[in-house]
């Protein structure tokens, strides 16, 4: 069961190489790594305290094409698996869910009508797809790849070729804190609101 959110607690995701577990992450490491990630000059660190629950979540992506196979539909997580960054799984699995119940009753209400059940996944995946591409682009902007690490350092020559890939996320960031138009769009994509 998952507890209320309040003021004094709250969730961080640290990006890991594929192969930890939970065992190699100390309370005293994930602290570590969070006041270093998440230090800001000027700012003071953040506030530690228990760690209620962790976990190591595989955040590849999936889609299932098409979407059913015969009398076999598929929904959701089953259907397609999303990252979190984009806050949209549950979002997707419910108009998943709308979409294919309105082909059952066709289905099989008075009409019999088969086209929309038939129809499923050519009407669903453009949708996902579209998500899963904001999802994507929301998680590079975000976070780094474990070897875009922005202090990994190239032993040969001091050379920090993950500069580059940091510099580009913290412009992307910028241009959408200060571009109306794709302030709009992200708004739009993330919340289905306009500004």
């Amino acid at each position: 069961m998952e507890q209320n959110r309040v003021r004094q607690l709250t969730r961080f995701m640290l990006e890991v190489p594929n192969a930890d577990t939970v065992d190699v992450w100390s309370d005293a490491r994930i602290w570590d790594e969070l006041t270093e990630r998440l230090h800001a000059e000027a700012e003071p660190d953040i506030a530690q305290g228990a760690l209620v629950e962790r976990d190591v979540l595989d955040l590849r992506v999936r889609v299932a094409q098409p979407m059913h196979d015969r009398r076999v539909f598929l929904a959701g997580d089953a259907a397609h698996l999303i990252t979190p960054a984009g806050g949209k799984g549950m979002n997707l699995a419910i108009q998943d869910a709308i979409e294919l119940a309105c082909g059952l009753r066709e289905r099989y209400g008075p009409d019999r009508t088969a086209q929309r059940l038939a129809g499923y996944s050519a009407t669903r995946l453009p949708a996902i797809w579209r998500t899963q591409e904001f999802s994507h682009w929301m998680l590079t902007l975000l976070h780094a790849g474990v070897s875009q690490s922005r202090h990994d350092t190239d032993d040969r020559a001091g050379v920090q070729p993950s500069d580059f890939a940091y510099e580009l996320r913290r412009a992307r960031l910028q241009e959408l804190i200060g571009n109306r138009q794709l302030s709009r769009w992200f708004a739009y994509a993330y919340a289905g609101v306009d500004l």
